[in-house]
């Protein structure tokens, strides 16, 4: 009886200790990273849209950086400075 106690509870343990690994933290800088390569591509994809049409293609651009301002405004991650550098990088595609 005594060892089948023992091992559920060292069952539990292996189940809780396995299962706080799966739900570790990413960096700072590798989730800036990702959210400023997230706003690249929906950017590339947003122009190619409008590919043929470049006052469309200047309207949209115009429209999605002012969201990205308006997100990376209050975002966690990303100070004034940050931010002001994001968008500028924005720009330049």
């Amino acid at each position: 009886m005594e060892i089948i106690l023992i091992v559920l509870i060292l069952i539990i343990f292996g189940i809780l200790f396995f299962s706080q690994k799966k739900h570790a933290v990413k960096n700072t800088t590798i989730k800036k990273e990702e959210i400023i390569n997230k706003y690249e591509n929906d950017l590339k994809s947003l122009l190619n849209k409008y590919k043929k049409n470049k006052a469309k293609q200047l309207e949209e651009k115009k429209i999605f950086l002012q969201n990205c301002n308006s997100e990376l405004a209050r975002n966690i991650f990303f100070t004034h400075e940050e931010a002001v550098k994001v968008i500028e990088r924005l720009l330049k595609i």
